[in-house]
C-alpha cells in the first residue's frame, strides 16, 4: 500500500509538471512564472519551499536531544526570515523587475558582483539537494529496503524531470499541492502525540513538568558563551537566507509587490505554527519513549502512531517536504547559471530559455554526484548556507536602501564576508561565525562607501 501510493504520488507529480510546461513560453515564464502568481500560490510555493525534511526531521530529532533552545534556528530563526523578507525587501526588489537575485547584483554593483553572487549560491544549494537526496534515499531503505545508490539517482531524475518541464510554473504548482499535504501530515502527527500526552500525562502542562530545566530553556542566559552562540545561529536563520535566490525568485513570481509582501508574512507565519508541531514531537518523544534511542524521531513516531492509510498520507507529507525543496533547490542556482553565468559567454543562437533548461540538467547531476561522494562531501556544501548573510546580505541591504557605494564597495565587501566566514570551515568551529563576517563586510563597505564619497567631493571642488 505504501509503494503504491508513493508511485501514484510521483504520476500526479509529473502530470501536474506537464500540464505546467505549456505556460512557458519564455525564460521569464521559465525562471519567475510570467509574474503571475497570486496570493494563494506565492505562499504556498513559499511554505513548501522553506518547511522541508530538515525542519520537520532533523530539528526534531535536536528538540529531543538539546531541548527547547533549537527553536532559534527551527521553526523561530527560519519564519522570521520570510517575515524580515516581506517587512523589507520584498517590494522594493519586485519593483525592479529582475528574474535573479544576481541580475540584482548586475545593475546595482556591476558584472563583477553579478558573477561572484552567482557563483557563492552554486554550492549552497548543490549541497543543500545532496542532503535532501542521501536523507530520502535513507528512508526507502528503511520503508522498501532499496538500495541507496540506484534510489538517490532515481530520485535526482524524478526531480530534474518534472523541474525542467515547467520551470518555476511547475515548481509553484506542485508545490501548491505539497503545501496541502505537508499541512496534513503534520497535524496529523501532532494530533496522536498530543493525545498520547493527554493520556499518559495528563495534557501539555503534565509533560511540561516532566522535561528538565535545562531543556525547557528557550534563551540560554546562564552563561554569556551560550547567549552569544545561540543569537548567532537566531541571526544566521533569520537573516541568512534572505540573499537567497530560491526565496527571491518566489518574491520575483509574484503577481505584484504587494502580493509578494502578503505572501511572505502569510508563509511566515504559517511556518511558526507549523513548526509547533516538530517542537511538541521532539519534546514529547523522551517522555513517551524514554528507552528509545534519540534517532528518526519523527519515523519512530510515525510508526508508533499511524497505520495503514494514515501512514501512507504521512509518508507522502514527508516526501511532498523532500520534493519541494529538492525542486526549488535545482531551480534556483540553474537560474542563475544559465542567466548569469553562461548567457554572455554562448552564442546568441541557445536562448536563454534553452540555457536554463540545460543549467536545470547540470545542477541535477552535479547533485546526485555530490549525494553518491559521501557525507563528508555534502556537508561541507550544505555548510555554505550561512554564506549569504557572511557575504551576501551586507551589499544587498547598502545597494537597496542607499545611494551609497559602488562595485568596490560591494566586492570588498563580500570578499571579507565569505574570508570571515571561511574562518569557521577551515577550523572546523562549532561558533557561528557568518554574523562575524557580516559585521567586517558592513565596516569595509561603510569605510570604502564614504572614501569614495569623500574623494569625489574634493575632486568637485
Amino acid at each position: 500500500m505504501l509503494l503504491f501510493g508513493v508511485i501514484s504520488y510521483a504520476v500526479v507529480i509529473l502530470i501536474v509538471a506537464w500540464v505546467a510546461q505549456r505556460r512557458v513560453k519564455d525564460e521569464e515564464d521559465f525562471i519567475v512564472a510570467g509574474r503571475r502568481m497570486g496570493t494563494w500560490m506565492a505562499s504556498a510555493t513559499l511554505l513548501a519551499t522553506w518547511f522541508g525534511a530538515g525542519t520537520l526531521l532533523t530539528s526534531t530529532d535536536e528538540m529531543a536531544a538539546e531541548g527547547f533552545r533549537v527553536v532559534a534556528l527551527e521553526p523561530l530563526g527560519s519564519g522570521l526570515c520570510l517575515m524580515v523578507t516581506g517587512l523589507f525587501f520584498a517590494r522594493p526588489l519586485w519593483d525592479m523587475k529582475v528574474c535573479t537575485l544576481a541580475d540584482y547584483f548586475k545593475l546595482r554593483f556591476g558584472v563583477k558582483a553579478e558573477i561572484l553572487q552567482a557563483l557563492t549560491s552554486l554550492p549552497t544549494f548543490i549541497g543543500w539537494i545532496a542532503v535532501q537526496l542521501v536523507a530520502l534515499a535513507g528512508l526507502f531503505e528503511v520503508l522498501f529496503g532499496w538500495p541507496a545508490t540506484p534510489t538517490i539517482i532515481g530520485l535526482g531524475l524524478f526531480a530534474l524531470v518534472y523541474t525542467l518541464l515547467g520551470g518555476m510554473w511547475s515548481v509553484g504548482l506542485t508545490d501548491s499541492l505539497q503545501a496541502l499535504l505537508l499541512i496534513f501530515g503534520l497535524l496529523l502527527l501532532g494530533w496522536h502525540v498530543w493525545q498520547d500526552l493527554a493520556s499518559t500525562t495528563g495534557g501539555w502542562p503534565g509533560a511540561w513538568s516532566q522535561i528538565t530545566p535545562s531543556r525547557r530553556t528557550w534563551i540560554p542566559t546562564e552563561r554569556m558563551t551560550e547567549f552569544v552562540q545561540w543569537l548567532g545561529w537566531l541571526n544566521i536563520a533569520m537573516l541568512g537566507n534572505i540573499p537567497s535566490q530560491d526565496l527571491m525568485q518566489r518574491v520575483f513570481a509574484s503577481r505584484s509587490g504587494s502580493i509578494a509582501r502578503k505572501a511572505c508574512f502569510i508563509a511566515g507565519g504559517a511556518y511558526i505554527l507549523l513548526g509547533c508541531v516538530p517542537i511538541l514531537v521532539g519534546l514529547s518523544f523522551p517522555i513517551l519513549f524514554p528507552n528509545q534511542e534519540i534517532q528518526s524521531v519523527v519515523i519512530q513516531m510515525a510508526q508508533h502512531y499511524l497505520t495503514g492509510g494514515w501512514m501512507v498520507l504521512f509518508l507522502l507529507a514527508v516526501l511532498s517536504m523532500v520534493l519541494s525543496s529538492m525542486d526549488s533547490g535545482i531551480l534556483a542556482p540553474a537560474t542563475a547559471l544559465g542567466r548569469n553565468l553562461l548567457r554572455p559567454h554562448v552564442t546568441p543562437a541557445l536562448s536563454t530559455l534553452a540555457l536554463c533548461r540545460w543549467s536545470v540538467v547540470l545542477v541535477s547531476i552535479a547533485c546526485v554526484m555530490v549525494a553518491l561522494l559521501g557525507s563528508r562531501a555534502f556537508e561541507l556544501l550544505e555548510s555554505c548556507y550561512s554564506i549569504g548573510l557572511a557575504g551576501l546580505l551586507v551589499p544587498l541591504c547598502f545597494g537597496l536602501f542607499t545611494s551609497m557605494g559602488n562595485q568596490t564597495s560591494a566586492l570588498l565587501s563580500m570578499s571579507v564576508g565569505i574570508a570571515v566566514w571561511l574562518i569557521e570551515i577551515g577550523f572546523d568551529l562549532e561558533w557561528p561565525v557568518a554574523p562575524l563576517g557580516a559585521v567586517a563586510g558592513c565596516v569595509v563597505y561603510y569605510i570604502h562607501a564614504k572614501l569614495v564619497a569623500t574623494s569625489a567631493s574634493w575632486m568637485s571642488k
